[in-house]
């Protein structure tokens, strides 16, 4: 997916239902429109890490904030997602 021109970041979400890791991104041209992307629920999908975009001396740069996800890997019908007590 490319990015529209005045993007200034995405919000990389994975794909939990299915079982292949598959990254979906969400562009973001302002703070306000990241805020609304990672504050609303977004079916099917975990937040995994965002990233910001600048230009530092005329040499472009990013920051990126990655997330944990204690599901990542596994697909919580898997049987190994299941908690043992």
């Amino acid at each position: 997916m490319s990015l529209p021109s005045n993007a200034i970041g995405q919000a990389i979400f994975i794909r939990t239902g299915v079982p292949e890791y598959v990254e979906v991104p969400l562009p973001f041209q302002t703070l306000e429109e990241l805020v609304h992307i990672c504050s609303h629920p977004q079916p099917g999908l975990t937040l995994e890490r965002v990233v910001i975009y600048s230009m530092q001396e005329d040499r472009p740069c990013a920051l990126t904030l990655g997330f944990i996800s204690s599901s990542k890997g596994i697909r919580s019908d898997h049987p190994a997602a299941k908690v043992q007590y």
